[in-house]
């Protein structure tokens, strides 16, 4: 049987992320820093769906770290249901898509434009919609994907902003951090991941949990245990759960912990869990040595094929989802 669009895209992860090391890659990252940087602004804003939004999450908390500069994310209904204005001076709003093509994406974009915002584009597309509304556009370089589930499109966007935001800061620890990044996702491509594809099979749902820059990855593995696995699934930082969630997180609750390093806290919210009965999997754990902005994108090469294998015991196809399709286009 040949491997599924799904697994040879996972495969093509490091190759991916080699690609914007590049010197004519870095080079629009730097010009693009430097307009950052004349812009100065106070505020970022994020306008994204889907895995792009859990890219956007995982940006929110490297922007924040290594530039200070507020992140928050908007609604596109505010511009496409709602028709509001918004005032954006000195903020820059990027928007993330690996297509670039949905309708309400274009428009929030637009109505950020309108309103005075610098405009800024991740995307795998860039000659897509959503680059035409913006004043500059970062192609992630993820290659072509048509596994309706992003894996390198999202953490190639993730990388690319990054990228842009050591340049921006001229942060030499990340920069260096993002240079060592291929070797060690194709590290990451050598790990086991058997005996978390065995837990992961039986189960009926699951709670994923993280926390600080990590977060976006525990959004993302929960998105992708319900596209590809149809395994219902939620996704919290692991401060957060104890807020409300842990209540049901009890009598043998699947709970899945992706570390984000040794300060988040996550054993303290384990040791509650366990005590309560939750059924918590063994810590999913990356690498979190090297930069308080990275998350841990290297665990999610075992992850998706974890999940890309019981989708295949699940008698499913992760190529094709019941239901969904490669661009999903809303209002």
């Amino acid at each position: 049987m040949s491997p599924t669009y799904m697994r040879q895209e996972i495969d093509e992860i490091p190759e991916a992320a080699r690609r914007l090391a590049q010197p004519e890659v870095q080079d629009v990252f730097v010009r693009t820093a430097s307009a950052l940087r004349a812009h100065d602004p106070r505020a970022i804003v994020t306008i994204a769906r889907g895995s792009s939004d859990h890219a956007a999450t995982c940006l929110k908390y490297a922007f924040e770290l290594v530039a200070g500069v507020p992140v928050a994310s908007l609604g596109p209904s505010v511009a496409t249901i709602y028709g509001a204005q918004l005032r954006f001076d000195r903020v820059t709003a990027f928007g993330i898509s690996q297509s670039g093509q949905s309708t309400d994406l274009v428009q929030m974009m637009e109505c950020a434009g309108a309103g005075g915002a610098q405009t800024v584009t991740l995307t795998n597309q860039p000659d897509s919609p959503l680059a035409m509304t913006s004043s500059h556009v970062l192609d992630v370089h993820a290659g072509p994907e048509h596994a309706v589930a992003a894996t390198k499109s999202y953490t190639n966007s993730i990388l690319t902003g990054l990228w842009l935001a050591a340049h921006w800061q001229q942060d030499h620890t990340l920069l260096s951090a993002l240079q060592a990044m291929p070797d060690r996702l194709e590290t990451a491509s050598t790990i086991d991941f058997s005996s978390l594809s065995a837990a992961l099979a039986g189960l009926d749902r699951i709670a994923v949990i993280s926390r600080g820059p990590s977060l976006g990855i525990a959004y993302e593995v929960a998105l992708k245990a319900m596209e590809v696995c149809t395994i219902p699934a939620i996704a919290y930082s692991n401060a957060e759960v104890l807020h409300g969630p842990s209540a049901v997180l009890k009598h043998g609750y699947p709970v899945l912990p992706i570390s984000g390093g040794p300060a988040t806290g996550l054993a303290d919210t384990l040791a509650v869990l366990r005590s309560q009965g939750a059924f918590v999997l063994p810590t999913v754990s990356g690498l979190t040595d090297t930069h308080p902005a990275l998350p841990v994108l290297d665990v999610l090469i075992p992850i998706y094929g974890a999940l890309e294998e019981v989708s295949r015991r699940r008698g499913l196809n992760p190529d094709k989802p019941a239901g969904l399709a490669k661009v999903t286009d809303t209002i």
